[in-house]
């Protein structure tokens, strides 16, 4: 059920004119961009070959593009997730979905699935993109590698993340004013203070960034399964308590 509670997620996004928008939007901010750092990057390589620089092709175009495919994301998450729960209460559909015996976990579950499956051209066009730089040019493969499953497991939390915050409302706009409260929140909370700040283990930015440096750990994983799991169960809660089970 939850299988098929996804796929009907990604057919009604893939439906909708938003969804073409952003992958479109999405897909030519990165090829412009990987292309532009490429260009430079070959201006300036006979410099970084005299002074006997370590930075590569990885340093100075994949993983600035690979930054602003973060932003990318995370602006395009409360986009897609706005009418998965607060569109359904605003449109009468959620008491289809609370009158069904179809189970809370399996709904919420099923629909974090499909804004991922929404997410997942974006993200593989632009890593095959840069992936196609490796024809000509020497990549670090598996920081590269490492960086790209990074970006899976991001665009999986983010959905997660705004799809909770979409329970919480019954209209889509305010469910995308909080989504991106929210993770604009996480986003700059690491510049609030130093990294010995109690709230900078929720930041978001320290817990991606060692991906793009070739970096795999605990700390990281813990975050982003902590934190999802988290939301996907306050979602689960939220929807039992519509149903009256708490």
């Amino acid at each position: 059920m939850i299988i098929d509670i996804a796929l009907h997620e990604w057919r009604r996004l893939r439906a909708g004119m938003m969804f073409w928008v952003l992958l479109a939007f999405g897909q030519l901010i990165i090829a412009w961009l990987a292309f532009a750092q490429l260009e430079a990057f070959a201006k300036i390589s006979p410099q970084l070959k005299a002074g006997a620089l370590s930075l590569g092709v990885t340093d100075l175009v994949v993983v600035p593009t690979l930054n602003t495919l973060v932003l990318i994301l995370l602006l395009s998450a409360p986009l897609l997730a706005m009418g998965s729960l607060a569109g359904e209460i605003h449109s009468g559909r959620i008491s289809l979905w609370l009158s069904s015996p179809v189970r809370g976990s399996q709904i919420v579950l099923g629909k974090i699935l499909g804004l991922w499956l929404a997410s997942l051209p974006l993200v593989i066009s632009a890593i095959l993109t840069l992936a196609a730089l490796g024809l000509g040019i020497d990549l670090d493969w598996p920081r590269f590698l490492l960086a790209a499953v990074g970006l899976l497991l991001l665009s999986l939390w983010l959905g997660s993340i705004a799809l909770f915050v979409s329970g919480l409302f019954d209209h889509p706009a305010a469910a995308l004013a909080a989504s991106y409260g929210v993770l604009l929140f996480l986003w700059l909370l690491d510049t609030f203070g130093g990294s010995d700040a109690p709230w900078y283990w929720l930041a978001l930015l320290p817990h991606v960034k060692p991906w793009f440096q070739g970096l795999l750990r605990s700390q990281d994983i813990v975050f982003f399964v902590a934190t999802g799991g988290a939301a996907a169960l306050l979602g689960i809660y939220s929807i039992a308590r519509k149903r009256g089970e708490v």
